[in-house]
């Protein structure tokens, strides 16, 4: 049996499976599922499969093709093996004549895009850029500041030529993708949730295109992604708050619909229009049939077909080979498909559905004040400070006694 990414990606030439962690946590996390495979069967079909899951020196063996990162997945790597960075931190520390967290914070996880870039650099090499890219995130505390994103974003833009920019999708955000396209630098939208997001993103690429085809900038390894944090969206509790005051009865089913018919608008908008930006999901969920589900995962099953990117959390992609005998046959049009009417009708009373679905349902103003955004906001930020007290308490074990430490604020 083949894995169950594979085939999705069989059934649409224009399907790429990405990983959504660390390419260097791959072998730790395959070692740890294998170990707790429940019998002999199991545990030979999973090797197997995972044997040509990410392969970065023959990309035509391997399913994976790209990888997404964050400073959240990147405190979380560090934190799961910290006694390996340990030393090196204090490497950075006794390296810099003024040392101070901030400082090494920035040479951690600069470090770690590093290391992860390099890894996948055969890839990029091989394919002449289409894939291998890794996507580095910006700083999530400067979201709402465009100068220092932008100054931060030209900085990790060099440390590989397979290294993509992530940035958040706010207003001053966009502000930056214009900028960096317009330099032939590849960039990630993320933070992103919404159809008018989608929108002002594709609107930044296009703007930055044209001043990079005016200025002669090569753009022939150049790409362009927009994350939409699928499961983030239906995770969102003001759909639930609003359906309840309108006594509407919101299953768990019509919230995967709620997350595929964005999707599915946003992908129709890229076909239609010709735009030069690849959708890519991320927050993918296996259903559980418990709460009613009928699909191993409706997020695969019915956007199936697509020229679409799906970064997969180690996570998810245990969750579904677990489930490899539940195996759907999935149909190269179901992207295509509508979603139920009678489900869109329900959703579009809700005010949070109602301005993700409409073209113009915000304006960039507002992508910052939307349910999912905030949540997420408020998540990438607490794990950005676990990494910054890892990285202050080795500071402070570096001396005869502890002592306080004031950090910066941005």
């Amino acid at each position: 049996m083949s894995l169950i990414l594979e085939e999705l990606q069989r059934v649409s030439p224009g399907t790429e499976i990405w990983w959504d962690s660390s390419p260097l946590d791959f072998p730790r996390w395959r070692d740890r599922f294998l170990a707790d495979a429940p019998d002999g069967d199991s545990y030979a079909r999973w090797s197997a499969e995972l044997e040509r899951f990410l392969l970065p020196e023959a990309p035509g063996t391997s399913l994976v093709r790209g990888i997404t990162t964050n400073p959240s997945l990147v405190a979380q790597s560090i934190l799961a093996t910290p006694e390996p960075w340990r030393g090196e931190i204090r490497e950075f520390i006794a390296r810099q004549p003024f040392p101070d967290v901030e400082g090494v914070f920035r040479n951690v996880y600069e470090e770690a895009l590093r290391r992860a870039a390099l890894h996948m650099l055969p890839m990029w090499e091989a394919t002449d850029g289409r894939f291998g890219w890794v996507s580095g995130q910006l700083d999530p505390r400067l979201t709402f500041n465009a100068e220092l994103m932008t100054e931060q974003a030209l900085r990790i833009s060099r440390i590989a030529p397979n290294l993509m920019v992530k940035v958040p999708g706010s207003a001053a955000g966009y502000e930056v993708v214009r900028e960096l396209v317009g330099r032939g630098i590849s960039v990630n939208g993320t933070l992103s949730y919404t159809v008018p997001q989608f929108l002002a993103y594709a609107e930044a690429v296009r703007a930055g295109l044209r001043r990079a085809r005016r200025e002669g900038v090569d753009t022939r390894r150049w790409r362009a992604v927009f994350t939409h944090m699928i499961g983030r969206f239906g995770a969102n509790t003001d759909l639930r708050y609003e359906a309840a005051i309108r006594g509407l009865d919101l299953t768990p089913t019509d919230l995967r619909w709620g997350e595929l018919a964005i999707l599915k608008r946003i992908h129709r908008l890229v076909e239609e229009h010709g735009l030069p930006v690849k959708p890519l999901v991320s927050s993918l969920e296996a259903d559980d049939p418990k709460l009613g589900f009928d699909t191993l995962s409706m997020h695969l099953e019915h956007s199936a077909g697509g020229a679409i990117a799906y970064t997969c959390k180690p996570r998810f992609v245990a969750d579904v080979m677990r489930r490899d005998r539940e195996a759907p046959a999935f149909t190269p049009d179901a992207i295509s498909a509508d979603i139920p009417e009678q489900v869109l009708e329900k959703l579009m009373w809700l005010p949070s559905f109602h301005r993700a679905y409409e073209p113009h349902g915000m304006a960039p103003h507002e992508f910052a004040h939307y349910g999912a955004f905030v949540s997420t906001y408020t998540e990438v930020l607490g794990n950005t400070r676990k990494l910054l007290d890892f990285i202050a308490h080795q500071f402070q074990t570096l001396s005869a006694s502890a002592r306080p430490l004031v950090l910066s604020t941005r």
